[in-house]
């Protein structure tokens, strides 16, 4: 009825210029929102002195920070994890001109368990398209097409707020009004911009025009950014010197002190070191299906990408070592069972199964261990650790207690307590017969041939633990031809593992020596 009033009582001609008359409407919502939004990047632009940038082209950004980060405890009775702190040195240089760029960073562990591997240093260059990593460690250097414009800095640039300034500057048609909201009792505008798939949303102080705070969200990680203590430089320009950034509601990184400079580049920093060798580009071992690897008769690795089960055949069952796995993984221990027997074409049961060490991530499979009936063989000082994981207490008949230098099953296995900067105690396996050595986090390689860099991460502070290892291998006076990491598919050989204990670094203030060492040029 409504319907058919209305077509009898509009004319055609009336609806039309109804319809016009809304578009022009919201058209000019539209218009007014980026009106408002361009009216904020002005004042902005103003504020920090961009202008001035834009011109000139170059920045150097120089800052200090604390990075925070739960890690694993080196003290079993401490619990899994621990409180991580780094400190970090970097260095930003931008030519606009000729779209080059140098990030340095110095990477100092203050809280946690390392040993004397506690520095380590980032060098990454773009400069004409191309990407470059430099190790001072190995003084080598790297091509790479992962490092680009937006990447080479590892996400420096974006708790930096002057950049993000420029970029709304740089990319202001692509920016709307969000209206208005209080922070610290002071109106801010909202913007919101997206770039590269990030979707970005700034705060900027309607009184100053500086920006109080940067949200980013990158595919539904959230990262938030509150820029303090502004200052300001003799070519005008302004920026935060001190920046907080958090995710999940946790400070994970503290900027204390940042400095800008406007500088006269030649070139030098983006360069290639002249002395140093090109590194060949890395080829990774692809465990990306389970396998089965015999490594002598009735010894398998049995694992899938980064998590490896050892089994020894001792006549009528297996002992097993090495449950690592994280809680989405698939291939679990129990599989790895499974996948023996399919290959071996028995069914023999695992009748022990050996505890390294008390951190969670090795200790997941346990449950699965428990419900096979094997019996846990460990330290006393893991029994806690294994009793947690499982949710409940282990009864006298399903675990036995090892001991340094302990031998066992007819003394075809023997263990040793190897203390180390990673775990308190951290137990390796031994098998006198076949001169095979298990362990867990003390070495490892994920090449084809040759090692990481002692100057990267995760494996910086393996070096370490491996000679930790070698020494008390020396002292045991024990013979080893393959060295096994449940961490890795690829067995060393003798030779193999004393090359990757040959690789070190230098001491720290030859490291940053390094890192700096075109600064003058």
């Amino acid at each position: 009825m409504c319907f058919y009033f209305l077509k009898k009582v509009l004319s055609i001609q009336a609806v039309k210029r109804c319809l016009i008359s809304g578009i022009a409407v919201c058209q000019s919502h539209f218009v007014f929102a980026d009106d408002v939004a361009f009216d904020v990047i002005k004042q902005a632009v103003a504020a920090y002195g961009v202008q001035a940038l834009s011109s000139l082209k170059q920045l150097k950004v120089e800052e200090e920070l604390y990075r925070y980060m739960q890690g694993q405890s080196g003290h079993a009775e401490s619990g899994a994890h621990g409180f991580v702190m780094h400190k970090y040195q970097q260095q930003l240089d931008i030519d606009f001109a000729l779209r080059a760029k140098a990030f340095k960073r110095s990477d100092q562990n203050v809280i946690g368990n390392y040993g004397y591997h506690s520095l380590v240093t980032v060098d990454r260059r773009f400069r004409e398209g191309e990407g470059v990593s430099v190790d001072h460690c190995m003084q080598t250097y790297q091509h790479s097409e992962r490092i680009d414009w937006d990447s080479v800095a590892l996400n420096m640039e974006q708790a930096i707020d002057i950049l993000t300034i420029k970029e709304l500057s740089d990319n202001s048609k692509l920016v709307s009004s969000a209206g208005t909201v209080f922070l610290q009792g002071r109106a801010h505008s909202v913007l919101n911009w997206e770039k590269s798939k990030v979707t970005k949303t700034a705060y900027i102080d309607k009184a100053s025009g500086l920006l109080s705070r940067l949200l980013t969200n990158n595919k539904g990680q959230i990262a938030h950014y509150d820029f303090l203590a502004h200052q300001q430089n003799a070519q005008g320009l302004k920026w935060a010197s001190q920046t907080i950034v958090s995710h999940e509601q946790r400070v994970t990184r503290h900027i204390t002190n940042r400095y800008l400079s406007l500088k006269t580049s030649e070139g030098a920093l983006f360069q290639t070191p002249e002395y140093y060798q090109p590194r060949a580009q890395d080829r990774f071992l692809d465990f990306a299906e389970p396998s089965v690897n015999e490594i002598v008769r009735g010894v398998f690795l049995v694992g899938q990408g980064w998590g490896f089960t050892l089994f020894v055949d001792v006549g009528t069952s297996y002992i097993s070592m090495g449950s690592w796995q994280m809680p989405d993984d698939t291939f679990t221990w129990k599989h790895r069972l499974a996948k023996l027997h399919q290959f071996t074409g028995n069914k023999k049961p695992v009748s022990q199964f050996i505890v390294t060490h008390h951190h969670d991530d090795h200790l997941m499979g346990v449950s699965e261990v428990i419900e096979h009936g094997a019996q846990i063989r460990l330290l006393a000082e893991h029994q806690q650790a294994v009793e947690t994981s499982l949710g409940l207490p282990l009864a006298p008949e399903q675990f036995g207690l090892l001991s340094h230098g302990l031998k066992f099953a007819n003394d075809q296995v023997q263990v040793f307590d190897v203390p180390s900067s990673h775990a308190d105690h951290n137990v390796v396996v031994y098998l006198p017969e076949q001169e095979i050595l298990f362990a867990e986090d003390m070495f490892g390689s994920s090449l084809k041939t040759g090692f990481h860099s002692p100057n990267s991460w995760p494996s910086r502070d393996v070096y370490y633990r491996a000679e930790v290892l070698n020494k008390h291998l020396k002292k045991a006076r024990v013979s080893v031809q393959y060295y096994v990491s449940s961490h890795h598919g690829r067995v060393f050989s003798n030779a193999e593992f004393m090359r990757f204990l040959r690789l070190s670094c230098p001491d720290n203030d030859s490291l940053l020596a390094r890192l700096y060492a075109n600064e003058s040029q």
